[in-house]
């Protein structure tokens, strides 16, 4: 059984988890690495670089799609960085999926 202080330590944790990771960015590139990006750790888009030789060789669909590839990319490196942060802190508890 667990107590109400490893719920209560593990939501303190969490909390200050949710701090740090905001003040971290995570980066996301277009295969081809004309586009980048840059997220929050809570997931907030901030820095969108496109790299001007690609508007003379590439239609409006394809930088359309490198900028989803980007962003892509972004989240889910927060998502990864995020999901081990949050094993780290949690108690074993079934069925939390943690």
């Amino acid at each position: 059984m667990f107590g109400i202080s490893k719920i209560k330590e593990a939501k303190q944790k969490a909390e200050e988890l949710k701090g740090r990771l905001a003040g971290l960015d995570f980066d996301g590139e277009s295969l081809n690495g004309m586009v980048s990006i840059k997220c929050t750790g809570e997931k907030k888009f901030h820095s969108l670089e496109i790299n001007d030789a690609v508007f003379k060789v590439r239609p409006r669909e394809e930088v359309q799609e490198m900028i989803l590839q980007a962003i892509t990319e972004a989240q889910n490196k927060a998502d990864y960085t995020i999901e081990q942060e949050m094993k780290s802190i949690m108690p074993n508890i079934p069925g939390l999926g943690f």
